[in-house]
């Protein structure tokens, strides 16, 4: 709990979508949520008693870093984090650019390993956590015209079940 007396969440990818319900829904729910965005002006309009917005680029390690250190400062602590930042790249895969592969892979996975990376120390020393990671049906059953994608989402959800072990031990849930 936080000195608030609430848990927190850290969610990445605010602008739209899951992560803006997600954001709403956590804060209906009593969390202390850290909303994020590359353009934080996009989600101003979350901002309220339970929410806090901060700028997240999650290609950027700088940012990274600022975005988790801003949270901790503010609240003592994240005990959710939900990594959602992400888009689709579709098209034939021997049409996508390498550059566009790259860009795919920074956004949708190593984006959330450095996140991870950067939030599961303080989850350790507070022996609990949770990680959720969003991901998709494409990592299990790929569709055509979505290959980089449905990479990304495989990817992740290989590298979820590898730290579901190697973080319970930390009391810390993967899911």
């Amino acid at each position: 709990m936080t000195k608030k007396g609430k848990k927190t969440v850290l969610i990445s990818g605010c602008s739209s979508g899951i992560g803006r319900d997600l954001a709403v829904e956590f804060a209906a729910s009593g969390y202390h949520v850290f909303a994020t965005a590359r353009k934080p002006q996009a989600i101003r309009d979350l901002v309220g008693a339970n929410i806090d917005v901060l700028q997240l680029d999650v290609t950027k390690g700088a940012s990274i870093r600022k975005c988790v250190s801003d949270a901790i400062k503010k609240s003592g602590r994240i005990d959710v984090l939900v990594n959602n930042a992400g888009y689709g790249l579709m098209g034939p895969v021997i049409d996508i650019t390498h550059e566009d592969m790259i860009q795919q892979f920074d956004t949708n996975y190593f984006g959330a390993l450095a996140l991870i990376k950067e939030v599961a120390p303080s989850m350790m020393r507070n022996k609990s956590g949770r990680i959720i990671n969003i991901s998709s049906v494409s990592g299990v059953f790929p569709t055509p015209f979505a290959g980089i994608y449905c990479s990304t989402k495989a990817a992740l959800n290989a590298v979820s079940d590898s730290l579901r072990m190697e973080l319970a031990p930390f009391g810390i849930e993967v899911i």
